[in-house]
């Protein structure tokens, strides 16, 4: 048996796993898991040593663990400065505290590309039709505490993940009052990438600055839950217009991101608000809308209608590809 410890360390919480696999690779159990919030602690190092002590620190045989944010390599040392949270997290730390001599570290939806050929068809829901072409690129995307982008090829023998950055792209706009959305943000933000909008942050600013154009009063300071809640009881039109305009802009963004990668293999919308909403069977996520922005792309429009959709609705799905990781690390 192979012992292996995960982490899936976001902006927010730091999720960490110990599992344990067959030397077939054909039975794979978890045998402790436990979440923190990042706030808690000061780094990863403080974290990961108070789940190493709950799990009395076994012998390991890998880790991989991942982290929101660019990986960045200094000679022998992987690095990873988080985007929306403190921590810096490095691959010799990893080492020190865990035992393991090479651990593997990488952006959290580097991870996720890697999950994607392990999910069953059981944990992804289809916005749409089209039919993916194997082979081709697969396009992910999905929005948290910040919005995260990958994707992966293939090598002609199996599929390589490719990382990126494409949450910090720059906000497209399609008509006039978007213009007006875009003008109110730059006013907070400077620039506005489409995290600014494509996030639980980020629905919470649509929220705000659609009161102001609107000329409606709206609360302050919500949180992402409570815009959705608002939103999901019809009770403020406020709320349910910010909701409308994510799912839209999100449409525009994944179709801009097919396009660039031409990804006929199909787009996979991961991160934690939109599986949320469709596994709450609230109806925030308007497929529709969705699809129809994901689209509008002129002459290129009827190529896209033929490019699959998911939701991925499985739980930690990242947990599939740090598995795959860690895998890799231990042979």
């Amino acid at each position: 048996m192979k012992r292996y410890l995960l982490g899936d360390i976001g902006g927010t919480n730091a999720r960490f796993a110990l599992a344990e696999e067959s030397d077939d690779n054909r039975s794979l159990s978890i045998l402790h898991k436990a979440g923190f919030a990042t706030a808690d602690y000061r780094s990863l190092e403080d974290a990961l040593s108070r789940f190493l002590s709950d799990v009395r620190q076994p012998p390991l045989d890998a880790a991989a663990i991942c982290a929101a944010g660019p990986l960045l390599s200094e000679g022998e040392t992987d690095r990873i400065r988080m985007t929306n949270c403190p921590w810096e997290i490095s691959s010799g730390a990893i080492a020190q505290v865990s035992g393991c001599a090479h651990p593997r570290l990488m952006n959290d939806f580097t991870a996720l590309a890697l999950a994607i050929p392990e999910l069953p068809m059981e944990a992804l829901h289809a916005v749409g039709d089209g039919a993916a072409e194997v082979g081709r690129p697969i396009a992910l995307l999905g929005a948290g505490t910040g919005l995260g982008v990958a994707s992966l090829v293939h090598d002609g023998t199996r599929y390589i993940p490719v990382p990126g950055e494409g949450g910090h792209v720059d906000l497209p706009v399609t008509d006039e009052f978007e213009i007006e959305i875009l003008r109110r943000l730059m006013a907070r933000f400077g620039r506005v990438s489409v995290e600014r909008v494509l996030s639980g942050p980020g629905l919470v600013s649509l929220y705000e600055v659609l009161g102001e154009l609107r000329r409606r009063p709206v609360e302050v300071g919500l949180t992402p839950e409570e815009v959705s809640a608002h939103a999901g009881d019809g009770s403020c039109p406020i709320a349910v217009e910010a909701v409308s305009f994510f799912c839209g802009w999100l449409g525009s963004v994944a179709g801009n991101l097919a396009l660039t990668l031409w990804a006929s293999g199909g787009i996979y919308i991961g991160g934690g608000i939109v599986p949320g909403w469709v596994s709450s069977g609230s109806g925030l996520f308007d497929e529709a809308h969705f699809r129809r922005r994901f689209e509008a792309k002129g002459r290129f429009a009827e190529h896209l209608a033929g490019f699959p959709v998911h939701v991925i609705l499985v739980e930690e799905p990242a947990f599939f590809g740090l598995v795959a990781a860690a895998r890799e690390v231990a042979r």
